[in-house]
């Protein structure tokens, strides 16, 4: 799955059947995992009449000692 982060925040991800970008939501995760440098997100999207999901790494601004 093809995604990326717009200049604007908008999170895109890449329909796996016809190529179109959907843009997503990121306030509901499926999944979210968070590091010490890294958040990374799973987020469903429906394209092409299928459920797709799309992973987003993103760097965090400061580092978490938690």
């Amino acid at each position: 799955m093809t995604t990326k982060i717009a200049a604007d925040g908008k999170y895109l991800a890449r329909c796996r059947i016809c190529g179109t970008w959907a843009e997503i939501s990121p306030e509901n995760p499926e999944y979210c995992k968070a590091e010490i440098f890294f958040e990374v997100f799973q987020l469903n999207f429906h394209c092409c009449g299928l459920r797709q999901s799309a992973t987003f790494t993103i760097e965090k601004d400061t580092v978490d000692f938690h």
